[in-house]
């Protein structure tokens, strides 16, 4: 999908699938969904040409190649709304998880390699190393825009998977941010109770920074209640948590509570991910101002024979490591 052409190259037949070109989209496929940046999402409203096409894939085997034309067809309509998309590679595939068939829209957009090239003169052998521009991401890079259409319309809870790792850090109206989502796609991302988890643990570090910097040091306490919340209890009040670190000090739950809205947590009470505090918590990682840093199990940090936060009375904590038997550089 060259993005300075009239048109999209497309494949009239199906992709060979050797054991290495299985294992590449395998891996691909699964560490885009376990990619903590992935969301729920579900079309929008009306008529959408990729859902209906995805629906027809999984239902009539013979549509398949014509159907992926017609996503690649939507997809470069959408690469031609901005100068600045990238030209790429545009993996259709269809496979199945928890007997759900989906349809697997892989944007792979070119990264650059090296390989060496043999010459021959004479009796004598000339290698070189020659720069590829084109190179497909390989199994240990990440594919930044990908989405998979669940092909059962019956089937409820959301519609696809996406993942748009250039979403992060961008304004969400800014075109490039979103041509994916919303001009290939017609989609909207679902706020589940991952994606509520997640928010509260990252934005209410943010918010203690934030708080830090401007000298209330009180911020903090919010901290070890949010991570107790998260790890123990099966919802969290945002609410009850604020109040209870903050106590009398109004102005800071106020500011907190505030905050956690304005960044999407519209519900104060909603159940945690489980599995995701398993997965992206298992380690408390401390880093003081000084680039000092401490990582330590969540365990650990809260048995105070181990270790201890302590206030020095003028604004600064000392931190305390307990019971050393022996220390080792690693």
């Amino acid at each position: 999908m060259d993005k300075d052409a009239n048109d999209p190259l497309f494949n009239d037949f199906d992709l060979e699938i050797n054991e290495d070109v299985y294992a590449f989209l395998e891996k691909h496929i699964v560490k885009a969904i376990q990619d903590d940046e992935s969301r729920k999402a579900n079309f929008k409203e009306g008529m959408n040409i990729i859902k209906e096409v995805c629906y027809r894939m999984t239902e009539d085997e013979f549509y398949f190649i014509e159907g992926s034309k017609e996503i690649a067809r939507q997809l470069f309509k959408a690469m031609k709304t901005n100068s600045t998309i990238s030209s790429t590679d545009l993996v259709i595939c269809l496979y199945e998880e928890e007997n759900i068939d989906y349809i697997g829209i892989l944007k792979m957009d070119y990264s650059t390699s090296f390989i060496h090239d043999i010459e021959h003169f004479d009796s004598k052998f000339k290698i070189t190393i020659k720069k590829q521009d084109i190179s497909l991401p390989g199994t240990g890079q990440k594919i930044q825009k990908c989405a998979f259409v669940k092909g059962n319309r019956e089937v409820e809870g959301f519609d696809l998977i996406v993942l748009d790792n250039q979403i992060n850090g961008k304004d969400l109206e800014d075109p490039i941010a979103q041509f994916f989502l919303k001009t290939f796609l017609n989609a909207e991302l679902v706020m589940d109770n991952k994606v509520r988890t997640k928010i509260l643990k990252k934005e209410t570090e943010n918010w203690i920074r934030t708080k830090a910097k401007e000298g209330e040091v009180a911020a903090e306490e919010v901290r070890q209640f949010i991570n107790y919340a998260i790890r123990e209890e099966e919802h969290v009040d945002i609410g009850e948590v604020s109040q209870k670190a903050f106590g009398n000090k109004q102005y800071l739950y106020e500011d907190y509570v505030s905050n956690m809205k304005d960044k999407g947590l519209v519900e104060e009470k909603f159940e945690v991910d489980k599995a995701w505090v398993e997965r992206k918590l298992n380690k408390i990682r401390l880093k003081t101002e000084s680039n000092i840093e401490v990582v330590l199990s969540y365990e650990d940090y809260n048995d105070r024979g181990k270790f201890e936060i302590i206030s020095n009375g003028d604004g600064t904590r000392s931190i305390i490591i307990k019971n050393v038997v022996s220390i080792f550089e690693k």
